[in-house]
């Protein structure tokens, strides 16, 4: 990683994993396999987080991060355009005057499911805030395993083109960049 701050002007990067060794998680919620789909890095801008308890995703993922980047990341944009999270969604509304299109939206920003990869992972996520700039690197990962007797599954979107159900990133993250702080 290179120092300063996360460069929020390139779009997220990721390459396929071919053969993936998953990652088997047990928790007061369940017991999970986690499998990785891609190697995955995105440098954004935070727009928006929520946080989230109660059900078995929670137990995985506290955090959901809706990030932006390339002429979205710029503070500018946001007296046009408002974002907001709720029920591990994200939703975002413009005025007419907005220099930016829809698709440019749909291509350029993001709901983030974070699921940390370890305890220090898990508490700088709780430090992150909106506006910060982030860089985070893992997996895009799927789920599945019982939670109790019940079979779940939770997966990832592999497209940046994508809206609606199933849209999100599911991201297993093994190293955050907040800022200009690193934690791994």
């Amino acid at each position: 990683m290179v120092s300063g701050k996360p460069s929020v002007e390139l779009d997220p990067e990721q390459e396929l994993i071919i053969n993936p060794e998953p990652i088997v998680v047990s928790n007061d919620s369940g017991k999970f396999i986690i499998t990785p789909v891609a190697e995955y890095s995105i440098s954004a801008r935070v727009v928006s987080t929520r946080s989230y308890k109660g059900k078995w995703t929670a137990s995985l993922s506290k955090i959901d991060l809706a990030l932006v980047w390339g002429k979205l990341s710029d503070k500018k944009m946001d007296k046009f355009i408002s974002y907001k999270q709720r029920n591990r969604w994200y939703f975002y509304r413009y005025s007419p005057e907005f220099p930016l299109d829809n698709i440019y939206i749909i291509t350029h920003s993001s709901n983030n499911h974070i699921i940390p990869s370890n305890y220090n992972l898990s508490l700088a996520l709780k430090e992150i805030s909106k506006n910060d700039l982030v860089e985070i690197k893992g997996y895009l990962v799927n789920v599945s395993g019982f939670s109790g007797r019940k079979k779940v599954f939770w997966t990832t979107s592999k497209s940046r083109n994508d809206s609606g159900d199933r849209s999100c990133e599911l991201v297993y993250a093994k190293t955050i960049r907040i800022n200009d702080k690193i934690f791994r």
